[in-house]
């Protein structure tokens, strides 16, 4: 469908090879993928996205266009490399290797505090109670960001939303007159090939924090990193202050409304819950 607000292929500016990219490129298996453990994809399925007439959408549609420009002078330098160093890998990826440095971290402090390391071996694998939390731990994490993903997919091809650079290139008759087109507006990068409505990192990093929070607490400091932005590492002092900055750098990169990323993470904390209840004893 190519009406006012229905998704269609975008142009894959400011890169312009292929010129435009088909529905779903890299992506079609995931909704109607079988869900791990929430009963069914559209379980946690939200309500469609704010209409093209409400304040709402109108407060989305102007944040992503002065944020989410190539050229944007409201956007800081870090709010940039932000944009950018989320883009660098999936969400998977990042929230893998952080599960892990975490785990890494605990291990070394608690073999400080046992003096020699007592009862756990030179080799944390050596003691089958850490090597089982560990376990649970990565099953709980990953089970719990396929389900959001699973979810997310569901809810894409559900309502099939148009991306900011349709919108803003091709709002004119949406009847909004808080909205303005713009049709040389341009994103900060290239814009995915799939709906807009939610945001799958969104939700797949709602899914993630809530696990990690749950198992090492919510106010805990960590580090970022990224294999292909080397040199780059992003700090927070906790996992509401890392998905804060997930769903802005969707926003500040041109490629996302907010309701997109904030009910995406509504979502994955969702899934993540229920995960957590139905799936995984913690150990006593």
């Amino acid at each position: 469908m190519t009406t006012l607000g229905q998704w269609r292929p975008t142009p894959n500016d400011p890169y312009p090879s292929p010129a435009t990219l088909a529905r779903g490129a890299g992506y079609p298996q995931f909704s109607s993928q079988t869900t791990w453990s929430i009963p069914n994809a559209s379980y946690f399925r939200p309500a469609a996205p704010p209409a093209l007439t409400s304040a709402q959408y109108a407060r989305d549609f102007n944040e992503t266009k002065q944020m989410g420009s190539q050229t944007s002078t409201a956007r800081s330098s870090d709010q940039t490399v932000a944009s950018w160093f989320w883009a660098t890998g999936t969400a998977s990826y990042f929230w893998n290797h952080v599960a892990v440095s975490l785990l890494d971290s605990g291990d070394k402090d608690k073999d400080r505090d046992d003096d020699r390391g007592k009862d756990r071996g030179n080799n944390k694998h050596d003691n089958p109670s850490t090597l089982l939390r560990d376990a649970r731990l990565l099953a709980a994490l990953n089970v719990a960001m396929a389900d959001a993903g699973i979810g997310c997919w569901d809810a894409k091809y559900t309502y099939n939303f148009w991306r900011p650079i349709t919108a803003i290139r091709e709002t004119a008759d949406d009847g909004n007159a808080a909205t303005t087109a713009d049709p040389t507006w341009t994103p900060l990068f290239a814009t995915p090939a799939h709906p807009d409505y939610p945001s799958g990192h969104s939700r797949v990093s709602g899914a993630a924090t809530t696990v990690l929070a749950g198992e090492f607490g919510e106010r805990t400091r960590f580090d970022v990193t990224s294999d292909l932005m080397l040199g780059v590492t992003r700090s927070f002092r906790s996992f509401t202050e890392a998905l804060e900055e997930v769903k802005d750098a969707r926003i500040f990169s041109g490629i996302h409304f907010r309701t997109a990323t904030e009910v995406g993470t509504v979502l994955g904390r969702q899934v993540a819950q229920y995960v957590l209840e139905h799936s995984f004893l913690r150990l006593r």
